[in-house]
């Protein structure tokens, strides 16, 4: 899983790159930052090991990994937001997919995942998932501040942009925590947690 993790990284790090040579050359400054902050926040997992010494598991990085792809590299660089209706919706629901895989590996790190406490289990996922679409609304509000953009689409929609993306992420939440809650031992879910341990 570690070199297809690094793989993803060197080959996104370097169509970012590229993509930021073209936006150079046509003089689309406003698109600088998301093609050079891509290569950054890909590095953040590594980063964060090395210099605060915080052991972080192969399959936390992966998943990370993936959802930057998908959500800044995909939305953000190739710029899908703005040529595809749909993609802002869907990288929020699969954020809320996303984050209870991690949710349960931060758990199993932790050592506060217990088989037979699913209650528990669900509130937590549930939670983390929710305090994550929390924490990325506050940073696209601060970006727009700072900035002066309008990433929330304050301007067009009110409120209506921000509440959709964290309603859809709290949907792929609790689709994967229903898919928990009747997970048997042999499981997908249960096989997932059965090889971080």
């Amino acid at each position: 899983m570690k070199r297809i993790t690094n793989t993803l990284i060197f080959l996104c790090s370097l169509a970012s790159v590229c993509i930021f040579v073209k936006d150079y050359n046509i003089g689309a400054n406003s698109r600088f930052l998301a093609d050079l902050s891509m290569i950054l926040v890909l590095f953040i997992p590594k980063i964060i090991r090395k210099i605060f010494k915080i052991k972080i598991t192969d399959t936390m990085e992966f998943i990370y990994v993936i959802f930057v792809i998908l959500a800044q590299f995909l939305g953000s660089v190739v710029n899908l937001y703005n040529k595809t209706s749909w993609y802002d919706l869907f990288t929020h629901f699969l954020s809320g997919v996303l984050t209870t895989f991690l949710a349960l590996v931060i758990m199993n790190w932790l050592g506060v995942y217990k088989e037979n406490n699913k209650g528990f289990n669900i509130l937590f996922i549930i939670c983390f998932t929710l305090m994550v679409a929390s924490v990325w609304e506050f940073t696209e509000y601060i970006t727009d501040i700072i900035m002066k953009t309008d990433v929330q689409h304050v301007l067009d929609t009110g409120v209506n942009d921000t509440m959709e993306d964290m309603l859809i992420a709290f949907l792929g939440s609790i689709i994967v925590a229903v898919s928990y809650a009747f997970d048997n031992k042999k499981g997908f879910i249960k096989k997932i947690v059965s090889s971080l341990k």
